[in-house]
């Protein structure tokens, strides 16, 4: 194999090989667009509900309040008492317990960020 030697005798001489607008470009074309776009809008998706139902759902908290607590029973005597379910259904049902008691310490002013 043969080597070609480049010697340089001026530092400030030396040009770079490639142009950042087209790295730039060539890396967004590259990037999988069928998974990303999806993932980012559905977060920005999630983000909106979330203010939505903070602004609209703020006169009906109790109400749902109840209907979580009377859901969420539900779903520990359907998992405990008729034996129902697996081990990843019983971490997601107390992951869900331990998600509604954070957000209603939060609710209720019990934790502070």
């Amino acid at each position: 194999m043969i080597r070609k030697r480049i010697e340089v005798e001026n530092i400030n001489e030396v040009k770079p090989y490639g142009n950042v607008r087209l790295s730039l470009g060539a890396f967004f074309l590259s990037i999988p667009w069928c998974c990303i776009t999806p993932a980012g809008l559905s977060l920005f998706g999630f983000l909106g509900a979330a203010g939505a139902a903070r602004l609209f759902l703020h006169e009906i908290t109790l109400p749902l309040l109840g209907i979580s607590l009377i859901l969420l029973g539900r779903a520990h005597y359907l998992i405990y008492f008729k034996k129902h379910g697996s081990k990843i259904s019983r971490a997601v049902v107390w992951l869900s317990t331990i998600g509604a008691l954070t957000l209603w310490a939060f609710h209720f002013g019990l934790i502070a960020i």
